[in-house]
C-alpha cells in the first residue's frame, strides 16, 4: 500500500499520510515480534546446549551406580519431551509472526481472521522466508477479495445533473445527487469536476 493508492482514492494527502504513517508503525512492531521471538528462540537453544552438557556431566559421573543411572535416563527422556514442545511451539510463533507481516504487507483488513484462513501446515519458515504461503494468499485475495483492501477503486461515474429551464426562478441547477447515497470517492470527485453543484448541494 502505498500513498498514492489512498490519495487516488479520493482521499485527503494529510490524512493519506496518516495512515501510511500507522501503516508503518504496525509493520515495525510487526517486525519487532518476529526479532523477540528469534532472539528468545536462540536464547532458548544456548540454555537447551547448557543443560545437556550438564546432564551428560552428572550421567558421566552416574557410571556404576544402577539407580542413579536410571534416574538420570527418566530425566533425559523429560528434557527430550520438554525441548521438542519448546521448540515446537517457537517455531509456530515464529511463522506466526512472519505470515502476520506478510498479510500486513499484501493488505489484509485484519491479519488475524485472514491467518485463521490459512493452512498453516503447509507453510515452512526456511532461512527467514516463507514457503508454501504465496499461493494460498493469491487463492484468497481471488476467491475471498472482501478479506483485503483494495489498492485502488475504480472511478464512479457521477450521475447526470438534471438542468432546469431558463424559467426556473432560482435559475440555476437542480442537481439530481444524494450526498447521503454517494461514497466518499464520489462526494470528492464531484466536488473536484463540477464545485457549483457541490456548493449548492451542501447548502440545501
Amino acid at each position: 500500500m502505498k500513498k498514492e493508492d489512498l490519495i487516488a482514492l479520493g482521499i485527503d494527502e494529510e490524512i493519506a499520510k496518516s495512515v501510511m504513517a500507522l501503516h508503518g508503525k504496525t509493520v515495525t512492531q510487526l517486525n519487532a515480534q518476529v526479532a523477540t521471538a528469534e532472539q528468545e528462540r536462540d536464547q532458548f537453544k544456548e540454555q537447551l546446549v547448557s543443560n545437556q552438557t550438564e546432564l551428560d556431566a552428572l550421567k558421566e559421573a552416574a557410571k556404576g551406580n544402577e539407580g542413579l543411572t536410571q534416574q538420570l535416563a527418566d530425566l533425559q527422556s523429560k528434557f527430550d519431551a520438554a525441548k521438542s514442545e519448546s521448540e515446537t511451539k517457537l517455531a509456530e510463533q515464529q511463522k506466526d509472526f512472519a505470515i502476520k507481516l506478510a498479510l500486513k504487507e499484501a493488505n489484509a483488513l485484519d491479519e488475524e481472521i485472514v491467518l485463521g484462513q490459512l493452512d498453516k501446515d503447509t507453510i515452512k519458515v526456511v532461512d527467514g522466508k516463507l514457503q508454501g504461503f504465496e499461493e494460498q494468499l493469491k487463492g484468497l485475495q481471488e476467491s475471498k477479495s472482501f478479506l483485503f483492501q483494495e489498492a485502488k477503486d475504480p472511478e464512479p461515474t457521477p450521475p447526470t445533473p438534471t438542468i432546469v429551464t431558463p424559467g426556473n426562478p432560482a435559475g440555476s441547477i437542480t442537481p439530481s445527487y444524494d450526498l447521503a447515497k454517494m461514497s466518499y470517492q464520489e462526494v470528492a470527485k464531484l466536488k473536484q469536476e463540477q464545485p457549483e453543484v457541490f456548493k449548492q448541494l451542501t447548502q440545501q
